[in-house]
């Protein structure tokens, strides 16, 4: 989408943002890890300029590859070429629910419930939430919803962990099912999602990133300016604003320690002009992300960004078209990490049949990336003559081999006939969705943490609740 001298142009610009008119900060941590190394105060604004020297010195100590695990899941690489769908994102206050098919207030037994059913979905390889835990105390939600995550899934989580407190317990408790803060150092089964506020402000909710950081445990980091609103009414203006809140807290992550794993995740988010809505399905949106894996390309550095999302308000054909259309461009760019899987009516809940229909697009494009290999046994040349003109592949041994492997075959899609499918009641996509949904929340059963871990947990929860009661 661009070409090598309009990226560079866009990270100049950047910079440019950084250098002249700075960051807002209301947090001290954050504010002095700045000043300490070389930022200055600007006294008609009260923003903090960073220099650009400080930027690039960051950009040198990130790695280039990031392991990632979960409690009993083999690494996860996160580098270039390499791509990785996610179940949800940040958690909401809301569900579609699956028996009514109307949206309610979520519940921290919904929080587990879905995490159960993600943790089975083979196409999605790390977790996020379609919905969060609306029934339990707003000061220590986040902590109630990980409690009950770390129970339901083995697979790597990545979650929202506001201002210090929150994140300190979030590394408490990610410790105690790893073993140990040295284990989950060697095997990070926890990631922080931090967001600035758009524009150009960082708040103390950001000092999760100065704990993660300190901890060397691995930060998600995004902008996310909304053309027009809160950025330039130009997609690349709106880019370049995002990309240098992204670039500010990559350096504050580095300069309070170097070498913590940092995902770039710099958003060009956009509005519907009707109602000033954030679009979750915007084809703009999803160009951002060829943008995106253009300058992490400058950059080397892994990426994190959004597919399967839709603003339909059910799993309907606008939700699969968006959500597919999202998950490929995504995937195509080349973003490592791609979620909201499951997202519905532009994140204002999420939905356990559509994180299903999800997890059946996400294989589909696993098979357009795996691509098609050119050897002499693909080619199949004598496989050609064999058969001649008028045999039959069918029966051929070449043909067993390969396949399965050549073609992906649908789990939920139907590829029947009109009569076969009438046969099975004629149900449309949804319907089957939802009975996958409800067969594995009543059959899937993640390996259970010890009694120890569980107590541990709750623990850590209940101190943070009674300090927010004493507070």
């Amino acid at each position: 989408m661009l070409t090598a001298d309009e990226i560079q142009k866009v990270h100049t610009a950047s910079l440019e943002v950084l250098e002249t008119v700075g960051i807002s900060t209301n947090s001290s941590r954050i504010a002095n890890t700045l000043t300490r190394n070389g930022a200055e105060l600007k006294r008609e604004t009260g923003n903090l300029t960073i220099p650009s020297s400080l930027v690039t010195n960051a950009l040198k100590t990130i790695p280039k590859t990031i392991n990632l695990y979960g409690r009993s899941q083999d690494e996860m690489v996160l580098e270039r070429g390499r791509v990785h769908f996610g179940f949800g994102g940040t958690p909401l206050h809301q569900v579609l629910d699956i028996d009514s098919g109307m949206s309610r207030a979520s519940t921290k037994q919904d929080v587990a419930d879905a995490t159960r059913l993600g943790d089975a979905l083979q196409n999605l390889s790390f977790m996020m939430a379609i919905c969060g835990a609306s029934d339990v105390p707003h000061e220590t939600e986040h902590l109630h919803e990980l409690e009950v995550v770390f129970a339901n899934t083995e697979k790597h989580i990545v979650w929202a962990l506001p201002e210090a407190s929150t994140a300190k317990s979030a590394i408490a408790m990610a410790a105690a099912v790893a073993g140990g803060l040295d284990e989950l150092k060697k095997r990070p089964l926890l990631s922080c999602y931090s967001e600035s506020i758009s524009p150009l402000t960082f708040s103390t909710m950001n000092e999760d990133l100065v704990e993660f950081s300190t901890a060397g445990l691995p930060v998600f980091f995004t902008g996310c300016p909304m053309a027009g609103l809160t950025g330039p009414a130009t997609l690349i203006g709106t880019y370049v604003l995002g990309n240098a809140e992204t670039l500010a807290a990559l350096t504050i992550s580095q300069l309070i320690n170097p070498g913590t794993p940092f995902i770039y995740g710099p958003g060009m988010a956009i509005s519907d002009l009707r109602t000033l809505r954030f679009s979750f399905a915007a084809p703009e949106w999803a160009m951002g992300h060829i943008i995106q894996s253009q300058l992490a390309g400058l950059y080397q550095l892994p990426t994190f960004g959004w597919g399967g999302s839709s603003d339909s308000k059910m799993p309907d054909s606008q939700a699969g078209a968006e959500a597919g259309l999202m998950a490929l461009m995504s995937a195509l760019s080349g973003i490592n990490m791609i979620h909201c899987c499951g997202y519905l009516a532009g994140s204002d809940y999420g939905s356990m049949e559509m994180a299903v229909i999800c997890d059946e697009i996400a294989g589909w494009i696993f098979r357009v990336l795996d691509g098609v290999h050119v050897n002499d046994e693909s080619l199949a040349l004598e496989v050609i003559r064999d058969i001649g003109s008028t045999g039959s592949y069918l029966k051929h041994k070449h043909t067993f081999t390969h396949l399965k492997k050549e073609v992906f075959v649908p789990t939920l899609f139907d590829r029947y006939n009109e009569q076969m499918w009438a046969q099975k009641g004629r149900k449309d996509v949804r319907q089957v969705a939802k009975e996958r949904v409800k067969r594995i929340l009543t059959d899937h059963k993640p390996e259970p943490l010890s009694d120890s871990v569980r107590e541990n947990l709750r623990a850590i929860v209940r101190s943070a609740d009674n300090m927010t009661r004493r507070s």
